[in-house]
């Protein structure tokens, strides 16, 4: 009795198993040489085939096709046709084309039994979606089935190639059975980054039973600043728009790809709640002794998301000079950081030194400690222990931090109030976007290192608010480098994420150009991943000695958007293909939701766009506006959206908008201007 629905009959056989001395079938492979049939000529690397044994089908991935003949050498032929190539042949010879199929998964005739049987001399079929999803052991997943690529099979259904989705067990990514995913491929291709985000859109609408949220860190343009944007707007919905997107030539999704996302159960739909965090542009640091970080309009952040209207998702990654001690040895030169520098840094921890202010009163405190020794006719050298000349070079030292910082520093205290924070606690399918893509060297390294393990500790604590959550590092190789290179805290916490973080409910999702250059234990704690274009001088590395000669030679051309996928429930790595993230990315974004620049109207119309679903007409924009100076109409505006930035927004923003109008333009920090317009919301919420 076969396992007829395991066998694509209407297809009919493609092939026949063959064994010989040399080339026996065993448990987890065998050979076939294929038929002559149209469907036959359909057969591919990484097609899936299913065979029996005595008592079992087996469902097996084709690999290493070989055409065969009867010559013993290449001079038969060449003397065959007396060495002159247009000479027409005698008689046709025979060849054979055959495969080698790995097998994937063997189904037993009675469900109790388990079989590793070879197969058997006989017909070979394409495997149907039942018997590809049984071989990749959908059927033994303890947690939600999550579609990462899609499957292309030989055999056709409705004029089309049969498609199957290849699931990965949630509990096997997510934890707590296993955990994290790593993807490798060649840059510039944008694979590694639109699978990533196509894999967490995926999980958030399949786990819909978890709170789950993702963070990444953008390091690149404006990659991950547009993600709350759709690919396509509907001209009907919204013709003003849909004209930019027309303009800016996003066209949206074709046709083939909305096949994909149907046929693998996703809706086509943007991250509805992100947030965005950057630093300040250098020189945008104020003086202030307390810095109020709801006041910071986005304008001032170092991030290409600042037109207004696009910047209410837009928060400030700000820090005192407290928050940088602990990170001290990224800032400084190794050659500073000796053990008499490191303990006065220590020294001004102890102290509670939290401000850049703080640390300047100390060191004049401590000036004035050695002026009257001096006068007092004692020859101190220190102060607690600490060498005068060692506080002199901290000094000199310190003058340069708010230029290695990049932004960062703030000069007083920071006072966040409400505003969300770069390292704070998650929301439900909520994604975090971190850019540091106008940053370069240390700065970069400091936001990276400090957001991710203040994060591991909300996630030892039972902080994190969500249930999951993912992190995305991309150049995992300069993060966390194998071989014994100096340490550092960051490589640390991603080792310790890798080896204990599906307990903690973290989900290290890594990406690197290079696999072999990544730490073992991030690598070997990975029970996913998937594999894109690499190149030659790294497929010859011993992480890949497990792939056949002719699975390296495909990874050597793969086409964007096809990736090998291995996972802890697949015997066998199989290929695979998913569609272009649901969202906008990159140079579009900029174009489409950049400042309309000399028209004040617009950016009124982008303002209200993203705080009501009921935005005015452009024309009744113009209308309100006329006659109002510029910087009045960005006055009145600018304090609408710090309302709703603090969570203190009116029912109604553009009434709230015109009711600001009308009062006479004041000058101010951003905090006073709040404060201004929260005073008046009571009367606009009536």
């Amino acid at each position: 009795m076969l396992h007829e629905d395991f066998l694509d009959q209407t297809s009919g056989p493609i092939g026949r198993v063959v064994t010989s001395e040399e080339s026996p079938a065993t448990a987890h492979e065998f050979f076939f040489w294929t038929a002559e049939t149209e469907a036959a000529q359909n057969l591919d690397i990484g097609h899936i085939v299913a065979a029996e044994s005595e008592d079992a089908t087996a469902v097996a991935v084709l690999d290493d096709p070989r055409r065969y003949s009867d010559l013993q050498s290449f001079l038969d032929d060449f003397y065959a046709f007396d060495g002159d190539p247009s000479l027409e042949a005698l008689s046709e010879r025979v060849e054979i084309l055959v495969f080698r199929a790995r097998v994937l998964a063997t189904k037993h005739r009675n469900d109790r039994k388990k079989s590793k049987r070879p197969v058997r001399t006989g017909p070979v079929f394409f495997a149907t979606n039942a018997a590809i999803e049984f071989a990749l052991g959908t059927e033994e997943f303890s947690g939600h089935s999550i579609p990462m690529l899609l499957h292309e099979n030989g055999n056709e259904k409705n004029g089309s190639p049969q498609r199957t989705p290849l699931y990965v067990d949630e509990e096997y990514l997510l934890g707590p059975e296993a955990g994290h995913l790593n993807i490798t491929g060649m840059s510039g291709l944008s694979t590694k980054t639109s699978h990533a985000l196509f894999t967490i859109a995926s999980t958030f609408q399949t786990v819909e039973d978890k709170r789950v949220a993702a963070l990444m860190f953008n390091v690149k343009g404006a990659d991950l600043l547009f993600l709350d944007k759709p690919v396509e707007v509907i001209a009907e919905d919204d013709p003003e728009l849909a004209e930019r997107y027309e303009k800016a030539g996003q066209r949206g999704l074709p046709a083939e790809d909305r096949e994909m996302y149907e046929s693998l159960g996703i809706e086509v739909r943007p991250f509805e709640n992100l947030r965005i965090f950057a630093p300040l542009r250098y020189g945008m640091e104020s003086g202030e002794r307390i810095v109020h970080a709801e006041g910071i309009p986005a304008r001032k952040l170092n991030t290409l998301r600042s037109a207004r209207g696009e910047d209410s998702c837009v928060y400030p990654v700000i820090w005192e000079l407290g928050d940088v001690l602990p990170y001290a040895g990224y800032v400084f030169e190794p050659s500073d950081m000796d053990d008499k520098f490191r303990g006065f840094i220590e020294e001004l921890r102890d102290k509670g030194v939290r401000t850049t202010a703080d640390f300047y009163g100390l060191l004049d405190e401590i000036e004035d400690y050695f002026e009257a020794a001096h006068q007092d006719g004692k020859n101190v050298s220190s102060w607690n222990g600490h060498n005068h000349m060692t506080i002199a070079k901290v000094r000199n030292r310190f003058k340069v931090l708010p230029n290695k910082c990049g932004g960062l520093l703030a000069h007083g205290r920071v006072e966040h109030g409400d505003l969300p924070r770069a390292d704070g606690p998650f929301e439900d399918n909520e994604m975090r976007v971190v850019d540091i893509s106008q940053l370069t060297g240390v700065p970069q390294d400091l936001i990276v290192t400090s957001v991710i393990s203040k994060i591991w500790e909300l996630a030892e604590t039972g902080r994190l608010g969500v249930d999951k959550l993912i992190i995305f590092v991309d150049e995992l190789n300069k993060y966390a480098p194998s071989g014994h290179s100096r340490t550092s805290s960051l490589k640390d916490t991603l080792v310790d994420i890798s080896a204990r973080g599906r307990h903690l409910s973290l989900t290290l999702f890594g990406a690197q150009q290079f696999r072999s250059k990544v730490d073992d234990e991030v690598i070997g704690n990975a029970a996913t991943s998937l594999y894109g274009r690499i190149g030659d001088e790294e497929l010859t590395n011993s992480s890949y000695r497990s792939f056949s000669g002719t699975t390296r030679e495909e990874l050597l051309q793969l086409e964007k958007g096809r990736l090998l996928l291995r996972h802890a429930h697949y015997a066998v790595p199989v290929f695979g293909r998913f569609p272009r993230p649901p969202v906008l990315m990159g140079k579009q974004g900029t174009d489409i939701f950049g400042e309309q620049r000399g028209d004040a109207a617009s950016s009124v119309l982008a303002v209200m766009r993203s705080l009501t679903t009921k935005p005015p007409a452009i024309a009744a924009i113009r209308s309100e506006i006329q006659g109002v100076p510029d910087e009045q109409v960005y006055e009145a505006l600018d304090a609408v959206q710090a309302a709703h930035r603090t969570g203190h927004g009116a029912a109604d923003p553009y009434k709230n908008f015109r009711w600001n109008l009308k009062r006479p333009a004041r000058t101010g920090s951003g905090r006073r201007d709040a404060s201004r317009i929260l005073s008046g919301l009571d009367r606009m919420r009536d």
